[in-house]
């Protein structure tokens, strides 16, 4: 990749690399890796998904070496998985995903979506479409090379940005640091994964020294504390969960939106199981849930006993206000600070795949 990449800045990294290849930003791939880019800003909103990204970036790089009739769909999947971050990665994008997302968000189809069906050496395989190389007047091998510039580059961004949290996690040296950079994932703009992660660790601290009394029996009731548990990454297939308090069985999902429909199809997805959620909104718990079901009820799809019944497996609702109580309510020792510096980095390390 063009050394010079290094010193392009988030914010207009695709159009500067565009240009270098002479692509304009109407272009296709343009306006794609645009939009599937927007998580290198540093205080980009937008969730990291690097599927779609890492299958567009493989079936490139065939081509940029000479490759154009594609490599078999085992050996594209093994090198995604082997960039950083994709361990975890299915076939889905390869399979339909990325053709999909492209046929939706750009409005185009058949021989213009990315990825193409192949075969070779009698296996499945795929390729990148050589007409959506040439779709905007440049020599194909010039947009695959955008394509791979694109993508590396991002890599390099994300990279960057989560070395960053961690570290700006080690320099923290007291209660009122480590309150300050609790406090910025309650702003407008901060990153997705940052406010999941600091809810979490905040409602882990929040739920710690308390505990609840269980038992089969009267006589084998004991007291067991209560144990916040994170499920799984932000953008996980995880079935809505984002935390699980035990021994309570209390599920958990954080958001940043009071679209009802987001709220009922939740419900809906844990078989109308009760659900708690922290939502990243300035309104009182209260008030958010007005809003949902006043939403619900003007929507015209719901009868009103059906909203009701939604809105009674609402269990907890916690938001900023409450996420500020619960962050000034801390006791601000220096174990205390200790245990959250640790668990603010392991999340993070978690969340980025630095422990796979």
């Amino acid at each position: 990749m063009d050394q010079q990449l290094d010193l392009l800045e988030p914010d207009s990294f695709v159009a500067t690399i565009a240009e270098r290849h002479g692509l304009g930003s109407d272009a296709l791939l343009v306006r794609y890796l645009e939009r599937k880019t927007k998580a290198a800003s540093r205080g980009a909103k937008a969730r990291r998904s690097l599927g779609n990204v890492y299958a567009l970036l493989v079936v490139a790089e065939d081509f940029v070496d000479g490759k154009a009739d594609g490599s078999r769909f085992t050996d594209l999947l093994a090198r995604m998985r082997e960039l950083p971050f994709g361990s975890k990665l299915q076939n889905h994008p390869l399979d339909n995903r990325l053709n999909d997302e492209f046929r939706r968000q750009m409005g185009v189809d058949g021989d213009l979506l990315p990825v193409q069906a192949t075969v070779v050496d009698g296996q499945k395989a795929r390729r990148i479409s050589p007409d959506l190389l040439a779709h905007d007047g440049v020599p194909p091998a010039e947009a695959a090379a955008f394509i791979v510039d694109v993508v590396r580059e991002y890599v390099r961004l994300i990279t960057e940005k989560q070395t960053s949290y961690l570290d700006e996690v080690e320099a923290l040296s007291d209660a009122d640091e480590l309150g300050e950079f609790l406090a910025g994932a309650f702003e407008p703009n901060s990153d997705a994964r940052l406010f999941e992660i600091v809810s979490y660790v905040l409602l882990a601290e929040h739920f710690r020294g308390r505990s609840v009394w269980v038992g089969e029996t009267r006589e084998t009731v004991v007291q067991e504390p209560l144990r916040l548990f994170r499920s799984g990454r932000t953008n996980a297939n995880d079935g809505g969960i984002d935390f699980v308090l035990k021994p309570l069985g209390r599920f958990f999902q954080v958001t940043e939106t009071l679209d009802f429909g987001k709220y009922f199809l939740d419900f809906e997805k844990v078989n109308r199981f009760p659900i708690s959620f922290v939502v990243k909104v300035e309104a009182t718990a209260d008030a958010a849930r007005k809003t949902i079901r006043s939403d619900a009820l003007r929507s015209g799809r719901y009868t009103e006993p059906q909203v009701d019944l939604y809105m009674g497996l609402f269990e907890e609702v916690y938001t900023l206000p409450d996420l500020r109580r619960i962050l000034a309510g801390l006791p601000g020792d220096a174990a205390s600070v200790g245990r959250m510096k640790d668990e603010l980095a392991l999340q993070f390390r978690l969340e980025y795949g630095l422990l796979d």
